[in-house]
């Protein structure tokens, strides 16, 4: 084990003086232990690489501020263990975020199929709430409500996809405010269907 050690306080030394020969030494040395580590944690071999190059990329960022009596494989092992964790939680908060979007999308598009119905009294105060947007999100919506796709309606319309997306979220909001005001007026509506 002193052995172990002294090799590392050598490592160390070699590398705070900027030795490449030992950084490949420790590369060689460790980066199995740390890729096996990392893969363990994130259960993806192309991602526990990434960390793994991330992790000796950091140890030569940081090589001048090594203590000389650090254990090498500890240090690497807890910049991984480091990485790693902030990978998770990054993927977690993505997933997070796309089960968020494709919820309020399934929300919508249920909102527009109920409000479909060209008999339904609310569908008739939709249309009177529609008519009364401002600027194209009248004309927008409407389209979206006779199930064109923002693709062909930013041809007919004579503006981007980008536009069609903005305006049509911003009357959904319009609509959703104006609408909640006589919240009661559509839920009477709606349980007389």
């Amino acid at each position: 084990m002193t052995a172990y050690l002294q090799t590392d306080e050598l490592l160390i030394e070699k590398l705070s003086k900027d030795d490449r020969r030992a950084f490949e030494a420790v590369y060689n040395q460790y980066f199995l232990q740390v890729f096996h580590f990392s893969l363990k944690f994130v259960e993806d071999r192309q991602i526990a690489e990434d960390i793994t190059l991330e992790t000796f990329v950091k140890l030569w960022d940081k090589r001048s501020e090594l203590p000389p009596s650090s254990n090498l494989s500890a240090f690497l092992c807890t910049i991984a263990r480091n990485a790693c964790l902030n990978h998770l939680r990054d993927a977690e908060r993505l997933h997070n975020r796309h089960q968020e979007l494709a919820r309020r999308q399934d929300n919508e598009h249920y909102t527009f199929e109920l409000y479909a119905d060209p008999r339904s009294e609310v569908y008739k105060h939709l249309y009177q709430e529609i008519e009364k947007l401002p600027g194209r999100m009248a004309d927008i919506l409407q389209l979206s409500l006779k199930g064109l796709k923002n693709e062909e309606i930013a041809e007919h319309t004579g503006v981007s996809e980008k536009t069609v997306r903005n305006l049509k979220t911003a009357a959904i909001k319009q609509l959703r405010t104006k609408l909640l005001k006589n919240e009661l007026l559509l839920l009477m509506l709606l349980i007389s269907r």
